[in-house]
């Protein structure tokens, strides 16, 4: 009875301590969503069989071991089951509390994408302060320590400190007690391999509530890492297959023109101008005052999207930076559990439009005013054909420099005169490409501008500002005339957003400068990876080849215009029909709207497999 006296406590004691994660989740995170206490214990009710699962997948190797003991009872029980326990609470506890953590930032539970980060710890560090880090580190430290010790001090150091017991183990044999742990071994396997409902342990059977954040508490963060890492160990091309390849292949023909260079609206005055992709770091809609954001942040954005060629139904791929830049420059989707920009053996078969263009006679650079670095961003921008330029070609003091790097409005300044040196450089007759990505509407939201109490719209008042300045001083030189300026953002920001929401992904997307012939609103749906074939067929550009996943919107063969978006935990299909967000990893329908529709998860489905089939096979 000792041995199952200790696996009841052991299992008790992680039972508990998962409990208390959720409460903590939740309190932590109360600020997102509002929640009752009948709402607090329909988390811990509905979560329990998928904590029951992950608890008792991490007591049975201990229970194994236990049983030994039967055949060796002075056995060192703690010596061999405690390091293992160490470990594995450790980490558990880790776990959870990067969980608590992150999730007021990522609005997800952390999976297997995370440790695709961790090559770039420093991009952590310039979200945050040092103290915030150090105390969240430090109590989740702290908590993984205490709980692992404890784990490991409730272990007996042996069963029986005698060896004189082997004269009774034919009677235990015979008796009700012995037959106990059997039972319990039969338990621990039922619970770790079906849950304690009788069904087989899904995360779907978790969400319960309209609420996201209180599906996600529900869910056992530890169970979620481990199942995502399983799930990220297959081929990137055998993922997410949910239907049959012929299914598939057959739906997504249907939805997807393979053809799309005709021009039906001629938006330039030339085919050969000189060209500026303009990237604004987390400039979602719901920043816009005229895509339904608040009053006054960005009017001059807002201005200057009266200005030109406005695409009023313009969606972002994904959700982070690496992803959105490799979807506009390089015209591919982006993928719930990678990023193609942080995979070194996929850049060279990229295409992009760099690549493109330089066959054309342009030539082609990219100014970051950050440390291009971070997040394998040099790497990819030079594989694609991009000359960059960094923080360090940037003439700053090091005092004007924030945690990001140079502000906005000095990277400006700095590549308005590279482009103008670019253009003397290479005369009349050759056109030119600049590239930049705009960091300061960005945590910790420290910028050198004061006009919003919100420090949130501040710093993206800020980054509106200096775009605001840079257009004007640019309309004001010699090459505006023959310039085009694509103006986006790279994904939207979680601000007052969950991802259940669709408006995360609506984003900016307009044409401005000299070589736009006419002022137009172009309401037709467009992503971030058909710009690259849009621009080109103003161009006169054959792009179907080398963008397969790249459509021109104009065209007459875009007759069912559609985006597709993705984010770790989910994805997004948006159609003239309407809207849907799926949560990929349990299936659960998080958004319909208007109504609900089967042909958009269908479509949704389709999209989602069809890329990771034909995703780059360097990897």
């Amino acid at each position: 009875m000792k041995r199952t006296r200790y696996i009841l406590a052991l299992t008790a004691l992680l039972l508990l301590a998962t409990l208390l994660g959720k409460v903590e989740f939740l309190a932590y995170n109360r600020d997102i969503t509002f929640f009752t206490m009948q709402e607090l214990f329909q988390v811990l009710w509905y979560g329990l069989p998928l904590d029951f699962n992950t608890v008792a997948t991490v007591v049975l190797p201990v229970w194994l071991i236990t049983l030994l003991t039967f055949k060796w009872p002075a056995m060192p029980l703690r010596w061999i089951a405690g390091p293992y326990l160490a470990i594995v609470v450790f980490l558990m506890t880790c776990n959870t509390g990067g969980t608590i953590i992150m999730y007021e930032n990522w609005k997800f539970l952390l999976d297997a994408s995370v440790f695709s980060y961790m090559s770039s710890p420093g991009n952590a560090g310039a979200s945050a302060s040092t103290y915030y880090i150090v105390t969240r580190i430090g109590l989740i430290l702290l908590s993984a320590i205490l709980l692992s010790s404890l784990s490991v001090q409730i272990t007996p150091k042996r069963i029986c400190q005698t060896k004189g017991t082997n004269r009774n183990r034919s009677k235990l044999n015979q008796t009700p007690q012995y037959r106990i742990p059997y039972m319990l071994t039969g338990l621990l396997l039922v619970l770790m391999l079906w849950g304690i409902n009788g069904k087989r342990v899904e995360e779907l059977s978790a969400f319960h509530s309209e609420k996201l954040m209180l599906n996600h508490a529900t869910i056992n963060p530890v169970g979620h890492m481990a199942r995502s890492i399983c799930a990220y160990r297959k081929p990137l091309d055998q993922q997410f297959q949910l239907m049959p390849k012929e299914e598939c292949d057959s739906v997504f023909v249907q939805i997807f023109p393979t053809e799309t260079e005709d021009i039906t609206d001629t938006l330039l005055t030339t085919i050969r101008p000189d060209i500026l992709t303009l990237q604004l770091e987390s400039m979602g809609a719901p920043f816009i005052e005229s895509m339904g954001g608040p009053k006054g942040v960005t009017p001059e954005i807002c201005q200057w999207m009266r200005r030109g060629v406005n695409f009023t139904n313009a969606w972002a791929t994904s959700f982070r930076t690496d992803r959105g830049t490799v979807s506009v420059l390089s015209g591919y989707p982006s993928y719930p559990t990678t990023s193609l920009m942080m995979t070194d053996s996929c850049l060279p078969l990229l295409p992009s439009l760099a690549k493109t263009l330089k066959v054309y006679g342009y030539t082609a650079d990219y100014m970051y005013s950050g440390n291009a670095n971070h997040m394998n961003k040099r790497k990819y921008l030079e594989a694609v054909g991009y000359k960059v330029w960094d923080i360090e070609d940037i003439d700053v003091d090091k005092q004007e420099r924030d945690v990001w790097g140079a502000n906005d409005s000095i990277a400006m300044n700095r590549m308005l005169r590279l482009m103008m040196q670019t253009k003397e450089e290479n005369g009349t007759g050759k056109p030119f490409y600049w590239g930049c990505q705009t960091i300061s509407s960005h945590e910790p939201w420290e910028v050198p501008y004061h006009r919003l109490d919100n420090k949130v719209y501040n710093a993206f008042a800020y980054t509106d500002h200096c775009v605001g300045q840079f257009l004007d001083s640019l309309s004001r030189t010699p090459l505006w005339d023959n310039l085009l300026v694509v103006v986006f953002a790279d994904h939207g920001h979680t601000y007052n957003l969950t991802f259940d929401n669709p408006e995360f992904f609506h984003i900016p997307l307009f044409l401005v400068g000299g070589a736009v012939k006419k002022i137009k609103n172009i309401d037709t749906i467009i992503s971030q990876n058909d710009i690259v074939a849009t621009i080109l067929s103003q161009l006169g550009i054959p792009h179907n080849q080398e963008f397969p996943w790249s459509r021109n919107v104009l065209s007459r063969n875009y007759d069912y215009p559609f985006a597709y978006s993705n984010y770790p935990a989910g994805a997004l299909f948006v159609d003239n029909s309407g809207k849907t967000i799926i949560d990929t990893q349990s299936g659960y329908i998080m958004t319909e709207d208007p109504c609900s529709c089967e042909k958009r998860q269908h479509h949704l489905r389709v999209m989602l497999q069809k890329s990771y089939e034909t995703i780059p096979q360097a990897m």
